[in-house]
């Protein structure tokens, strides 16, 4: 009796389901584009491109300096003083011993090249290391798993294996460098840790930099200065490395705008001390997404506690003080830059830190740079005057620090939670977290400098010199603190005399004339209001000036003031920008300088929306780059249009006869281009002369060059 399946595909009022047909071998690609695929693959996703490019040119100093060393007959310069040494110096290989597949000489060759770099040029030892990971990346990716591993003699197979970088020879003249480097004491070049205490010194210095009542053209002084103390007070609560800091954008913040203004005009109000329990609740969440280490998670398989391991919420702290408060400081550094840079409300790929070009114009398509960066904290850490080397990780290093044995008594995170803060690994709680804190600790508990200090913080008799805290007041330090108070009460109530008698005196105290008031209608504070609360943002700080706190915020000058042109008063709107060349693009990548130029046609004509530029420069009015508000583009723009008329009216959009007459300076980016075009100015004043001339020379030269070849 047939089966119910092969009794219903016996009917033939109904057709049979057709199966599915495999892939024929012509429709799928061949065995070589998959090989190609994977490499491809491999080389963009096992490495970030940063390292790769750094590890590249590690590999091809050590190949030229390996070629310098065989004249043309292809014998090495090398004396040797042995024979054996003489046998593998002669070797035919050692030429290539740095070439992708490793040979019986690559392990005998870099050890050569190390020794060089190490012991004769005295590079350092970050140097060293780099080198080392070059080759071992290099050898490794070589031929599978071949070059992994020891590096050894297969007498089965009558071939070597392994990675040469791991011989013992490499393994030798590294450690011997390592000594020769710990030995020449060399002073510690790590960075510093960043105490808080340090953070509230440069908050200070900050406000004495950007007074109450400044002119408008300190703007973008305060603006250089907020974004400092907004990138150090967000880099010291994530204890962020600098480049996950400055690739943060605005969509990697999530926030509830309305209940955050809420707790933010509090704050602008001076009310930040008298904040609710619910104020206090409130937080925006931060997302990392280029939190180190965040990749490896993913290789060694996601758990789902890992799945919010880099989202970090920031809720108010104002215990922490101004300087130190992520949740302040950041939202003010948004607001302020909405307001008074852009226009407009930040768009989700926008750099929450963007660039300040020289001009003082934000642009919001590129992140700070490293240097940057880096100068703001020399430029800080000199005007608070603070003792010590500090570098980008200064935030990271001090943070973690401060939470794990400096935050108040019951305040102090467990080893487990500065772990998951920091990102780190959970098998690296005995290396980079013992060289963080733990070292750290152990030089304070053993440090007797301050032996003769008059009252004994007695750090090596408790966790971070507790018991110094919590004991009872000895009569003699009582004494001391009584006599310290009475002077400062002295002091202060002279200074205040002194004031009131410098006031009373004064013929004119303040302009009473009424000030322009603040443009726009938002809810939130305008940016005149946003410069009134500075000082109420930032500690007190003694001015011969009278207090001014009793001026209501409404009151402020606008920080657009509106400049008179022609009897008429013009302003220019906020967000206005050139945007630089090459341009960045979404992807990360720049245009290449040989095509910088046609980014600057485009801005011209077309504008870039993405990058800021809404209104193409030919449509800008003449007040947007002259007169007292628009000279900051001047220089700029004029280059821009020297360019574009150049291209369009003289060439009449004729690229290929552009690039006959100005490419090989256009392929060495705008810069030269706009020399040669200046240069061809002065040569061929007149309109019009210009392309016919250039065709000419340039047909010129390239006939005299056909004949000095021939």
């Amino acid at each position: 009796m047939p089966t119910t399946e092969c009794a219903a595909s016996s009917r033939p009022s109904k057709k049979p389901k057709r199966r599915a047909r495999a892939s024929t071998a012509k429709e799928q690609p061949s065995l070589h584009v998959v090989h190609q695929i994977k490499e491809a693959g491999k080389q963009t996703h096992l490495r970030a491109a940063k390292t790769r490019e750094t590890y590249s040119r590690h590999v091809c100093q050590a190949r030229s300096w390996l070629q310098g060393h065989f004249p043309l007959e292809g014998a090495p310069q090398i004396l040797a003083h042995t024979e054996h040494e003489s046998e593998i110096y002669s070797d035919p290989g050692f030429k290539n011993a740095f070439e992708r597949v490793p040979n019986q000489c690559s392990d005998k060759a870099l050890a050569l090249y190390l020794s060089w770099r190490g012991f004769q040029e005295n590079c350092s030892q970050s140097t060293i290391d780099g080198v080392r990971a070059a080759f071992k990346m290099l050898w490794d990716e070589s031929d599978g798993a071949t070059f992994r591993g020891s590096w050894h003699h297969n007498d089965a197979r009558h071939q070597w294996e392994g990675n040469p970088v791991l011989s013992a020879e490499v393994n030798d003249v590294i450690a011997s460098i390592r000594h020769k480097v710990s030995s020449d004491g060399a002073e510690r070049t790590h960075s510093g840790a960043m105490k808080k205490e340090y953070m509230d010194r440069i908050l200070a210095w900050s406000a004495s930099q950007c007074p109450l009542d400044i002119p408008l053209h300190m703007k973008l002084t305060i603006t250089r200065h907020l974004q400092h103390l907004a990138c150090g007070a967000t880099a010291f609560t994530l204890w962020t490395r600098n480049y996950e800091l400055v690739k943060l954008k605005r969509g990697d913040v999530h926030l509830d705008k309305s209940i955050i203004d809420e707790v933010f005009m509090k704050y602008l109000q001076g009310g930040e001390q008298s904040l609710t329990i619910n104020n206090l609740n409130v937080y925006f969440e931060i997302h990392l997404k280029n939190r180190k280490g965040w990749q490896r998670k993913l290789d060694k398989g996601m758990r789902e506690v890992d799945l919010r391991s880099n989202r970090y919420r920031i809720y108010p702290r104002p215990d922490m003080g101004s300087a130190c408060d992520a949740f302040l400081r950041l939202i003010f550094w948004m607001k302020w830059v909405e307001f008074v840079h852009l226009g407009r409300p930040m768009s989700e790929e926008d750099f929450l830190f963007p660039t300040i070009g020289a001009n003082g114009v934000l642009q919001p398509g590129e992140p700070l740079s490293h240097d940057t960066v880096q100068a703001w904290i020399d430029e800080a850490v000199a005007g608070a005057q603070i003792p010590g080397t500090f570098s980008t990780h200064c935030y990271r290093r001090g943070g973690a620090q401060y939470r794990f044995m400096f935050a108040p008594v019951g305040q102090r995170w467990t080893l487990a939670r500065v772990r998951w803060w920091g990102g780190w690994a959970e098998g690296e709680h005995r290396d980079t977290l013992m060289r963080y804190l733990l070292d750290e600790l152990h030089c304070y508990e053993n440090d007797h400098s301050d032996a003769l200090r008059p009252v004994s913080r007695e750090g090596d008799r408790s966790f971070a010199g507790e018991a110094a805290l919590v004991r009872p007041a000895s009569t003699e330090a009582l004494q001391a603190a009584h006599a310290s108070l009475t002077t400062d009460i002295r002091q202060q109530l002279n200074y205040m005399s002194n004031l009131v008698t410098r006031a009373l005196t004064s013929t004119s105290i303040r302009s009473g004339s009424e000030a322009v008031p603040c443009p726009g209608t938002s809810d939130l504070a305008a940016p005149g209001e946003c410069i009134c609360f500075i000082r109420n943002l930032s500690p007190a700080i003694q001015s011969d000036q009278p207090s001014t706190n009793s001026i209501p915020a409404h009151r402020c000058s606008s920080v657009q003031t509106p400049a008179s042109i022609g009897g008429r008063p013009y302003n220019i709107p906020r967000g206005l920008l050139i945007p630089n060349v090459p341009v960045l693009h979404a992807d990360g990548t720049r245009t290449p300088k040989s095509d910088s130029w046609k980014d600057i046609v485009r801005h011209w004509t077309e504008g870039e929306p993405r990058l800021g530029l809404v209104l193409p420069l030919k449509d800008w009015p003449h007040h947007y780059h002259n007169g007292p508000l628009g000279r900051q583009f001047n220089t700029k723009y004029y280059q821009r249009s020297v360019i574009t008329s150049e291209f369009l009216n003289e060439f009449q959009g004729d690229e290929e006869a552009f690039l006959k007459a100005y490419g090989s300076a256009a392929s060495q980016g705008h810069t030269k281009l706009l020399k040669a075009v200046l240069d061809a100015h002065k040569r061929h004043p007149g309109d019009g002369e210009r392309h016919s001339h250039l065709t000419n020379e340039q047909q010129s030269s390239s006939s005299e060059s056909h004949t000095n070849a021939a």
